[in-house]
């Protein structure tokens, strides 16, 4: 277990909670709320002057009443009095705390705001870590690894679990970016709401992953780095063994501007930032939906050994345009050998186009397309990755159609479809991904049909990295390598 001063943060055994009460309105009430439903399985002790129980459990007038030394405090209350609550909490012994509340360095005008400076003095005085303030807390996916059971201030859904971190300025992004799970491919593991960053910063979370067994990919929203020097060092001695995805917001008037009133944050020059990112081996990206791309592909753990690509697809416009476009973004697209095409010729039919893209048009030999082609391009040495495109779910289309008044009685068709149906991914799926995995070779698959749609859910539980259309993949892939090429390098 990590003896990082982080892991007693996301893994306390009692919390203190400031704000909450038994209305279902507010920030606290609501955080309040989902550390009980999520399962945290410590004391809980609302602090309220007023009410006698806070959601059925018993409240304290004050911190000092508590039987115990919380591990934890929670804070959502008016700025003007938390000077005051910190030093009930300091004189209490509480070491951690989580500070919601907002209205401090991000809060602009002729008076000038010195609460950030105060309750610094006081977290000095009596040793106390705290995130925030202007945060959203933390979530821990693994403090109970045998069970279901979550800690979470942060995120509203349950999120599967698994190993990719967050450490954000923005709560936000820690948060919203998983309100639609079913459709995202990645689990979370630690997630890090730092808000205004008066304590605890994105360093202090670098230096707890670095070293986190649970934490395999890390993801990173920033809109300042405070201590530039250490972010550098420690990002370098991170990246070889540890992708890190970073959003960086700043560089425009309207960024910095919105950053300033956001968490109070000064960003920087973003080409000072961009070439920063790239000495140290980070994946930048400034749309969020290329942030959860990449966490999931990265999640994988399977690196190109380059950049050249084997596209097969059953139809030419979107092979064209993933060829296109791979090839404007970097990455190369080489025909064939002949020897290759040679050996494609007995799974394709006449029409089939052998070069790269391999389009095998309406052809619905689908071991072969599934299976037997692309483990065929991963032996071959010619490619470093592959992109499927049209990985429809024909099977569903066909259960449709056999099924129909008109025409079911005239069709051929065999007493096992259905039960064979039930297991396709079993026979067409598991095999390939299990030669990407032992060749060291991503395949991506795109399914124009709903992401919601029995066969695309069939590929994504079997472990498949699937989009819906062409040009995440390309953008995604494009990444990956130039992060497999700087990791091959530095490793």
């Amino acid at each position: 277990m990590s003896t990082h001063f982080l892991n007693d943060f996301i893994s306390p055994k009692s919390v203190a909670f400031y704000g909450a009460n038994n209305k279902v309105s507010g920030i606290a009430s609501f955080q309040l709320m989902g550390l009980i439903t999520f399962g945290f399985k410590g004391n809980i002790y609302p602090i309220h002057l007023k009410l006698e129980t806070v959601m059925g459990l018993k409240a304290y007038k004050s911190i000092m009443d508590v039987p115990e030394i919380p591990d934890l405090a929670v804070i959502v209350l008016p700025p003007k009095i938390i000077p005051q609550v910190f030093r009930e909490c300091g004189e209490k012994g509480v070491k951690r705390i989580i500070l919601v509340s907002g209205g401090f360095r991000e809060m602009t005008g002729e008076r000038k705001n010195t609460l950030s400076e105060e309750i610094q003095e006081i977290a000095d005085k009596h040793g106390i870590r705290f995130i925030g303030p202007n945060c959203l807390g933390f979530y821990n996916g693994w403090m109970y690894p045998e069970e279901e059971n979550i800690f979470n201030t942060a995120i509203w859904e349950r999120i599967k679990r698994g190993y990719f971190s967050i450490a954000s300025q923005s709560g936000t992004l820690a948060s919203h970016i998983w309100f639609d799970p079913e459709t995202l491919d990645v689990g979370l593991s630690r997630s890090f709401s730092l808000g205004n960053e008066a304590n605890i910063d994105v360093v202090d979370c670098l230096e707890y992953f670095k070293n986190d067994e649970k934490t395999e990919v890390i993801g990173l929203y920033i809109e300042e780095i405070k201590r530039g020097k250490e972010f550098l060092r420690l990002t370098k001695e991170i990246t070889p063994k540890k992708p890190i995805i970073a959003i960086y917001v700043g560089g425009t008037k309207a960024a910095d501007r919105a950053a300033m009133s956001h968490t109070g944050s000064i960003a920087g020059n973003s080409r000072i930032y961009n070439a920063a990112f790239k000495e140290a081996g980070i994946i930048k990206t400034e749309l969020v939906e290329e942030f959860l791309d990449l966490a999931a592909i990265l999640s994988k753990g399977i690196y190109p050994k380059g950049k050249r690509l084997g596209i097969i697809t059953n139809s030419g416009g979107p092979g064209t345009m993933l060829a296109n476009n791979a090839e404007k973004k970097g990455l190369i697209v080489p025909e064939f050998s002949e020897s290759l095409q040679e050996k494609f010729k007995s799974m394709t039919i006449p029409t089939a186009s052998l070069k790269n893209p391999l389009d095998v048009t309406f052809d619905l030999t689908l071991y072969n397309y599934y299976v037997n082609l692309p483990k065929t391009l991963m032996k071959s040495g010619e490619i470093d990755s592959i992109i499927m495109y049209g990985v429809f779910g024909i099977q569903d289309a066909i259960s449709k159609y056999i099924n129909n008044e008109k025409i079911k009685n005239h069709l051929e068709v065999g007493e096992n479809f259905g039960s064979m149906s039930d297991s396709l991914e079993q026979i067409l799926i598991y095999p390939t991904l299990k030669a990407s995995k032992r060749y060291s070779i991503p395949i991506i698959y795109i399914n124009p049909q709903n992401f919601s749609s029995p066969w695309s859910k069939k590929i994504r539980e079997s472990g498949g990295t699937l989009f819906q259309f062409w040009d995440r993949p390309i953008r995604c892939l494009t990444k990956l390598c130039e992060y497999a090429e700087y990791r091959q390098k530095h490793t």
